[in-house]
């Protein structure tokens, strides 16, 4: 990603992939939450304006206030705010609109729905979450930008798609130690505008979509919010007599000639399908559907 992005366009990168362009979610509303709190940031930080000694006990009761005002922002807000960022990076190459993977699920492709998300350039999204990931797993100074993104992704629900648990309690620990040296961290990490309803481990899909217990929450303490944010699908295709590699490159086949990214990602000694942004694993499974047995796989999201 050689362009430099702005805060707000660096976190749109990560935080709109994979969220549907037209419906609402949970996860959206979320997401879309974010990029007014980053559009904050910017105000409030990273402005010409800003440059200088800031006026901290200022600068608190400023951002205080206007994350009451993005925990309640309106729908004809957020959608602004949604169009405008998706438009820009459509018109930088690094983020295109493309077939949903929930529309491959057996229920909604019988039912011939047409579903579309943003998907983010895997350059772009890697150089994000990479840079981030480098700047506070290592040593060394962290950037108040850095800071600023790991607030955003920890408030929008996303960090289990960046940071494994124990990368996780890394980074906790040293937020407390970054909050203690500068106050202005301190400031940042410590504001909230996540709604509990939607983040949590007791977070699910509502409507037509599959619910389901994720066994990434089973038994892990978690340190920082959770929003599900991708899919399990079930996709129809033969299992008897097929081996775990023919029935992963069969889902391969399926999903790239539908538009989607698809690569097999070797991870210790199982293999992974990485789907656009999001690693998959996959089941086989049998399901009844008017008394009739359908043979199939199931596509479970992985997290670090």
């Amino acid at each position: 990603m050689g362009k430099e992005y702005t805060l707000s366009q660096q976190y749109g990168i990560v935080g709109l992939d994979g969220m549907d362009c037209v419906h609402g979610s949970m996860a959206k509303r979320a997401a879309l939450r974010g990029l007014a709190a980053a559009a904050l940031l910017e105000k409030l930080l990273f402005t010409d304006e800003t440059d200088g000694e800031r006026d901290l006990v200022k600068l608190e009761a400023g951002l205080s206030a206007g994350l009451e005002e993005v925990r309640h922002i309106k729908k004809k807000t957020a959608k602004m705010l949604e169009k405008e960022m998706a438009n820009l990076l459509q018109a930088d190459g690094v983020m295109e609109i493309v077939p949903d993977l929930l529309g491959s699920d057996l229920d909604y492709e019988t039912a011939g729905i047409d579903l579309k998300v943003y998907r983010s350039d895997n350059n772009a999204w890697l150089s994000v979450t990479e840079s981030i990931r480098g700047e506070i797993l290592e040593e060394g100074p962290v950037t108040l930008e850095c800071v600023s993104l790991l607030w955003l992704f920890r408030e929008n629900g996303c960090m289990h798609e960046i940071f494994s648990v124990r990368e996780q309690q890394q980074i906790q620990s040293r937020m407390q130690e970054l909050s203690l040296s500068d106050s202005l961290y301190g400031i940042i990490w410590k504001q909230e505008f996540h709604k509990g309803l939607e983040l949590g481990a007791k977070a699910f899909l509502r409507g037509k979509r599959k619910l389901f217990q994720n066994p990434y929450l089973e038994g892990v303490n978690l340190l920082f919010p959770f929003l599900d944010r991708r899919q399990s699908i079930f996709m129809e295709q033969v299992i008897v007599g097929t081996s775990v590699e023919q029935r992963r490159e069969a889902v391969k086949t399926t999903l790239l000639q539908k538009g989607h990214c698809v690569e097999a990602i070797k991870n210790g000694t199982e293999t992974l399908l990485q789907i656009d942004n999001m690693y998959y694993r996959i089941w086989p499974k049998t399901i009844t559907v008017g008394r009739v047995p359908v043979q199939g796989v199931s596509l479970m999201p992985v997290y670090r």
